[in-house]
């Protein structure tokens, strides 16, 4: 009788944290691949240089890297209350040469720029 009851206490723990893993693996709201994605058509663009350029700069606050601004790959643009900038960079960090995934949400009329994430994902 112990080992049903235990089982069934098992079990509503697993309904209890299921959500919260599904959740957590989703990642933050509004910036995964979900929802309607533009491409950049002019990556050469400053404005998106200059957003690749903040991704770094702000990276490079947070951590002991010195990411370098190699050059804008390619890119995405999605309105939800702003804009989210989904990059491919190109970035040096010493001798060597990475790209980086960066994901930068603007506000303009707000004066609000904020670096979502960035991260390594392909030797170049």
């Amino acid at each position: 009788m112990k080992a049903h009851k235990y089982c069934f206490y098992l079990y509503l723990l697993s309904l209890l944290i299921l959500p919260i893993y599904i959740t957590a693996i989703r990642g933050k709201p509004g910036v995964r691949d979900k929802g309607d994605w533009k491409p950049i058509k002019n990556i050469k663009d400053p404005y998106v240089k200059g957003m690749a350029d903040f991704a770094l700069f702000e990276f490079n606050k947070r951590s002991n890297f010195n990411l370098l601004f190699e050059g804008v790959l390619r890119g995405q643009t999605r309105d939800s209350n702003g804009t989210y900038y989904r990059l491919v960079v190109a970035a040096k960090n010493g001798a060597h040469t990475r790209n980086y995934r960066a994901v930068v949400f603007e506000q303009p009329w707000a004066d609000l720029r904020k670096l979502i994430h960035l991260t390594s994902f392909i030797k170049h």
